[in-house]
């Protein structure tokens, strides 16, 4: 039927030993596939990957998909307009004809065979190219000049280089609709924050895969836990960490870019712990041993469990209505963790330095999950790869069960890379107001220590007592530790090797090497190591960020 208005590039191809039959093709297969493409603009993605322009039998339609695909390249729509328009500009529609790609739309239902109708039109060229590569060795094996081990050799090459070609796989289009599936599910769970719209939405992607909503659900929960990066050389790893120093917000207590879950019983004071954080790294001061790294952090809080009034009377007894802090503390209300795009949205424009997400279940409260589910701790894994994303820290609060422990799924405390516990202070010596922050669990710093605050139901401050030790502790050791942390608070940012810091502050080498190891290790003070040199200790804060506090001597070496 359409043949007639085509001709066949016979002689290009030099199908000499068949002259009275057509070679191997499909054209009303072609036709589909362009007509597909033309009106659907998600069929191209489908067999882009596993269809080139050469595999096509007619020239013109090598043409038309060749502008498909340099339009898709540049993420362009590939429909009627934009393919008529770029074969325009590059001179192309002539030879084409503008009626002639009218024409294959009208006969074009949809698109929904294309993957099938590719691998038929990849089927034939591989037929086509082989029985041209025959007919060559042929020819070749008339030429009685050419010695026979090299057209056997010739011959085999060419033949090797068609039956090698690889088909089109099972494999490789599941990962494909893998990749088109998890990329319109990120799209949507990140971008829609209505949360009915997103909804409807996911509703609609589900019919489209003929998947339920819940496959989706877990389908995207299983995205976030299983990812990890390309296999790594030595310099790609360097590249990627940047620094092989961990950086801080506040020196030993609060890491920079990660996940800290803060549980406790209800009326511990938690939530009144983590306002006192958030105005230390405004201010740029200590808590206790625990120095800041600088000030003028910007703080952002998603409160769930208490009312603005009682939020607002707790930052003013802290201090919060003071002018240097209003500017970089913002909040919202009634934030759960279907609002997702909020919170990106916040991160893309606030660009905040800690995040408090007051609770998580209030976080969750629109969950279809039960807190003993592994599924409750997606949010924490979304917030997980936001804190890395956007170099943030997060803050979560969350309640502790009957044994002081965590509460609900242990994925919960699987997906943060801190785990603090607040709890009263139980022996016989100890007040109504004794608190122990224990850190159970951290992968920046040495975890299983406890340290003694007192709370204050008066202006609602902590105060940091010190760290709780086990019985045998040395005692000198812990005064060499603290004078070596005001040694350090006291020449911020300058490097010292143990050498330097010997001379300086009259303790042995070997002394000061058991307390500096120690202090590194807590986080409470920064090394740098680099092979065949010696470390270097100090105490970081920001450049610019510098307080009155901060010295730096003239005489250091």
């Amino acid at each position: 039927m359409t043949q007639g208005i085509y001709t066949f590039p016979q002689s290009q191809l030099q199908f000499n030993s068949q002259q009275d039959k057509l070679p191997p093709h499909n054209i009303e297969a072609e036709e589909a596939i362009i007509g597909g493409i033309l009106l659907d603009p998600n069929a191209i993605f489908v067999i882009k990957d596993r269809l080139k322009p050469e595999h096509f039998y007619v020239s013109v339609h090598r043409d038309i998909y060749q502008a498909c695909l340099k339009l898709c390249k540049n993420d362009k729509p590939t429909d009627l307009l934009a393919v008529t328009s770029w074969l325009s500009d590059h001179r192309i529609l002539n030879r084409v004809g503008k009626n002639n790609l009218a024409s294959i739309v009208d006969r074009t239902v949809s698109s929904v065979n294309i993957d099938a109708l590719a691998a038929d039109v990849i089927d034939k060229a591989v037929r086509r190219q082989l029985i041209k590569t025959l007919n060559e060795s042929i020819l070749t094996a008339y030429d009685l000049e050419t010695e026979l081990p090299q057209v056997l050799e010739l011959t085999q090459n060419k033949v090797k280089s068609i039956v090698e070609i690889p088909a089109p796989t099972k494999d490789e289009y599941q990962k494909w609709k893998h990749d088109r599936l998890l990329n319109d599910l990120t799209e949507i769970y990140t971008t829609c924050a209505e949360p009915s719209l997103r909804f409807l939405k996911l509703h609609e992607l589900a019919k489209e895969y003929s998947v339920s909503p819940g496959f989706l659900e877990l389908f995207y929960l299983k995205s976030l836990t299983a990812q990890c990066t390309k296999l790594l050389t030595y310099e790609e790893l360097k590249e990627l960490a940047g620094s092989t120093v961990r950086e801080w917000l506040v020196n030993g207590l609060i890491p920079k870019s990660t996940t800290i879950l803060l549980a406790a019983d209800g009326g511990i004071g938690k939530t009144k712990l983590v306002y006192g954080l958030g105005k230390v790294l405004i201010q740029g001061e200590k808590f206790g041993q625990f120095h800041s790294t600088g000030d003028k952090r910007k703080i952002l809080y998603y409160q769930g469990d208490e009312s603005p009034g009682d939020m607002l009377q707790a930052l003013e007894s802290l201090g919060y209505g003071e002018a240097d802090i209003n500017k970089f503390v913002k909040v919202r209300f009634g934030w759960s963790a279907e609002n997702m795009p909020a919170l990106i949205q916040d991160l893309n424009e606030f660009k905040p330095d800690f995040v408090v997400v007051d609770s998580l279940s209030t976080a969750n409260k629109f969950s279809t999950y039960q807190e003993s589910q592994m599924e409750y701790a997606r949010p924490i894994l979304e917030m997980t790869g936001l804190a890395a994303q956007h170099n943030t820290t997060f803050v979560i609060i969350h309640h502790t069960n009957r044994d002081g422990g965590v509460r609900g799924t242990t994925a919960i405390r699987n997906a943060v890379s801190e785990v603090w516990t607040l709890t009263k202070d139980k022996s016989e010596t100890s007040t109504p107001h004794d608190r122990i922050l224990e850190i159970n669990k951290s992968r920046s710093r040495s975890s299983g220590k406890k340290y003694r605050m007192i709370f204050s139901p008066d202006d609602l401050s902590f105060t940091f007592l010190g760290e709780e030790y086990e019985q045998g502790y040395d005692a000198a050791e812990q005064s060499a530790k603290n004078a070596l942390l005001e040694f350090f608070a006291a020449n911020r940012n300058i490097k010292f090797t143990t050498e330097e810091i010997a001379h300086r502050t009259q303790y042995s080498k070997g002394h000061l090497r058991n307390c500096l190891s120690a202090l590194t290790a807590d986080g409470l003070i920064s090394v740098e190591r680099k092979p065949g040199k010696a470390n270097l200790y100090f105490l970081a804060m920001n450049e610019g960020d510098r307080g009155s506090d901060s010295t730096i001597t003239p005489d250091h070496p």
